[in-house]
């Protein structure tokens, strides 16, 4: 069964019944790949095709190797039914984690899992067109030494920073050239599927479809490396907005006392006073200060390249200033975040990034600030927590704006 191109497999049907047969099975397929392993009844039901149906097309999506058996499911009162998932090797995405200086890339199984090892690169985002190439280069060669054969990869997951338009399939921030628009010079140059994303509504949606099990549906994910990002998930969907920009808050002007100005030009943007940007101002001066501290120590053992993964690890590594340092980042990330507790009234708060990686040396100041600033009655069911997806939530960022688009244009094409 093709998967890369349904459209023109579909233009080469002649009949109704063969459009539709074809149509409930990405159906299936699509249920399989948002679920898991499931039986045929619960398909039936969530997919809302009949039974014998939904049999006669899994005994086909079988036979052409998409859908296997996977053991059986408890008894509800008779014999166990047969659990069907999808075949490791039925298809593959191909996630891509852009940061300001850096990428990764990695291929996923059709079950959410890695398939191919990760790997990176150094880049630079900018708006020229060489350094798209580049980025489209590394793609390439990792597709054609993946061993996987290139029909098997049906998407592409793009998570990058910026102000990202994904219906649109634009970055305002980044690569802003030529006449067609950022999505449509990536299909160009790979002819697949392409799903583009601001990194931390990707990275959200990660946390929230593959982070741990709960029951929240109404979930913000704050993302902490050198800038700031959020996502917004309400009733279970990410938030985009009218334009697609959800969750530009750190460049909301929170702290306009302080002379600090922000890289969009304001003065006391939440980013500008604790982002990993500006941890690494701060921890420059701290360096000055002191520069036989674990902090300073480090750095010279990094070829005297800063970044806030190093003021993390002088923290963790017992240095005061450092320590510091993330307390007054997550005092002010606090503040910022009781704004949104008393907006949205969450149930659950993820903290993640290489910042998030100090751990308590910044969620205990993040809670004494909403202790301080947020209603206790708005925030009493706003459970607060580190991420669980770690440095891999940018690749599973990728993998999960696919997983929860993949197939829906043609869907509601022929639905």
């Amino acid at each position: 069964m093709n998967l890369i191109n349904p459209n023109a497999v579909i233009e080469k049907m002649d009949g109704v019944v063969e459009i539709k047969s074809y149509l409930n099975k990405i159906k299936i397929i699509k249920n399989l790949y948002l679920k898991g392993a499931n039986t045929a009844s619960e398909i039936c039901n969530e997919v809302g095709i009949s039974l014998p149906t939904v049999n006669s097309l899994l005994n086909d999506l079988m036979s052409s190797g998409e859908v296997i058996k996977h053991g059986r499911a408890e008894s509800q009162g008779g014999r166990k039914p047969d659990l069907y998932r999808l075949a490791e090797d039925a298809f593959y995405v191909l996630s891509v984690d852009l940061s300001k200086f850096n990428m990764n890339l990695a291929l996923y199984n059709c079950n959410n899992a890695l398939a191919t090892p990760k790997e990176s690169h150094k880049i630079t985002l900018n708006n020229e067109k060489e350094t798209f190439d580049q980025i489209c280069d590394h793609m390439d060669a990792y597709l054609q030494n993946s061993g996987i054969a290139p029909d098997k990869v049906i998407a592409i997951g793009i998570s990058m920073p910026g102000l990202v338009d994904s219906q649109g399939g634009v970055n305002y921030t980044y690569f802003r050239f030529g006449k067609k628009t950022l999505l449509e010079n990536f299909e160009a140059r790979f002819h697949k599927k392409i799903f583009l994303e601001n990194d931390a509504r990707a990275m959200t949606l990660a946390e929230f479809k593959f982070g741990s099990e709960h029951n929240h549906k109404n979930v913000l994910g704050l993302f902490v490396g050198w800038g700031i990002g959020l996502g917004i998930i309400i009733d279970g969907k990410i938030y985009q907005g009218a334009s697609g920009f959800a969750g530009e808050f750190s460049h909301s002007p929170i702290f306009e006392s302080r002379d600090v100005t922000c890289t969009c030009g304001k003065k006391g943007c939440l980013e500008a006073v604790a982002s990993g940007t500006a941890i690494v101002r701060m921890a420059e001066e701290a360096i000055k200060l002191d520069k036989d501290s674990i902090l300073a120590r480090m750095v010279r053992d990094h070829q005297g390249e800063l970044e806030p993964g190093i003021v993390v690890e002088a923290a963790l590594a017992g240095d005061q200033r450092a320590i510091t340092i993330l307390s007054e980042a997550g005092l002010d990330l606090g503040r910022g975040i009781s704004i949104l507790i008393q907006l949205l009234n969450p149930e659950l708060i993820i903290i993640g990034g290489s910042v998030a990686e100090a751990n308590q040396y910044l969620i205990t100041p993040i809670q004494q600030a909403l202790n301080i600033y947020s209603m206790a009655k708005s925030r009493e069911k706003s459970e607060l927590a580190l991420y669980k997806l770690g440095k891999d939530v940018g690749l599973m960022g990728g993998v999960a704006v696919v997983n929860e688009q993949l197939f829906e244009d043609i869907i509601n094409r022929l639905g």
